[in-house]
This record gives structure tokens, C-alpha cells and sequence, in this order.
């Protein structure tokens, strides 16, 4: 906003909806606009971000920057997946970010759309480190956030959780956005 965007945040229920409704929901929620609209996304907001591409194209005619996107699906889900209190904290939209139901139903983007990926590789929380192999920020491994195709991919020194205000992340989103 700082820099001249004009921004919208839209935050979505996730812990009481599943993929497809938190997708309706986030479309309802982007009003019609002649300007070019980019999506800078945090997590699971890149894969709602994906879904979106496909079923409401008209919504996505500028850049999509992704924070931190399960886009392989999310190991930690995949161990919590049988467990009642893993589906209690994650709700319906977290608990579809397996790593079998993203890599069989989450759509890639369209061709030509201009995507990048920004990845964290300093973990802060130590809770899950023991789920995740190579490089990652404490819940997204590094690999996980990797999409098919000719994508701009970098990584940051920075935790998953609090990337999105670091003034670095920022900067970075904002050159992505203006270039």
C-alpha cells in the first residue's frame, strides 16, 4: 500500500470450509476491475491462488507472487491426516493440503501466467522439523513449494509463518510486482 498499491485483503475460513468453498468464498470477494489485478499469496493462498486461475480466470490478469505455497502439498498434513486433532486445528481447507490430494487435484497455473515462488529456509519453530527433509521454514519444505513449468523460484532467509512482514519478503514483492 506503502508503494501505490491499492491492496485488498481477503481472509477466508478455512478452518470451517473445504478448498472449493474457500475458493467460492475468495472469488465473491474480488470486486470487478478494469486494472490488473496481482495476488500475493501466503501458503495456503497459493493454492487457492492456483484453483482460482482455473475456475475464475477473468479474476487473475496480473502477476501471482507466492509466500511460502504448499504446491506439492504438505508432508505435515499427510501425518496428521488420520488424526482427529490434526483435522480440529486445520479444519477442511488445511486438511486438503495432503500431499496426494494437491499433486491429483490442485490445477497448475495457465500458460503465460506470470508467477514466482519466494521460499523460506530458516525455520523458527522447531515442532515439526522432525517431518521435514532438506530445507524449509519450520511448516513448507523448500522443494514443496516448487511448481512445474517456467516459473521464477528464489528463497529467503525467513520462517514460514512470520515472512509476510519481514521488510525483505517485502521488498522483494514489491520489485516482483513493479518489474
Amino acid at each position: 500500500h506503502e508503494r501505490g498499491f491499492e491492496t485488498l485483503s481477503i481472509p477466508y475460513p478455512s478452518f470451517r470450509r473445504s478448498l472449493p468453498g474457500i475458493v467460492d468464498h475468495v472469488s465473491r470477494s474480488i470486486p470487478a476491475s478494469e486494472k490488473t489485478t496481482h495476488f500475493v499469496t501466503h501458503s495456503m493462498g497459493g493454492i487457492v491462488a492456483r484453483c482460482l486461475a482455473r475456475e475464475h480466470p477473468a479474476s487473475m490478469t496480473g502477476k501471482v507472487i507466492m509466500l511460502a505455497p504448499p504446491n506439492q502439498g504438505s508432508e505435515i498434513i499427510d501425518w496428521l491426516k488420520d488424526c482427529p486433532l490434526g483435522r480440529y486445528a486445520f479444519g477442511p481447507g488445511g486438511m486438503s493440503l495432503s500431499t496426494t490430494d494437491v499433486r491429483s487435484s490442485v490445477p497448475g497455473f495457465p500458460p503465460g501466467q506470470d508467477v514466482e515462488v519466494i521460499m523460506g529456509r530458516k525455520p523458527a519453530l522447531p515442532l515439526f522439523r522432525f517431518l521435514l527433509e532438506g530445507e524449509n521454514d519450520g511448516i513448507v519444505t523448500v522443494e514443496s513449494g516448487r511448481l512445474p513449468g517456467d516459473h521464477h523460484f528464489e528463497t529467503m532467509d525467513v520462517d514460514h509463518t512470520f515472512m509476510m512482514g519481514k521488510r525483505e519478503v517485502l521488498e522483494r514483492v514489491c520489485q516482483g510486482l513493479s518489474s
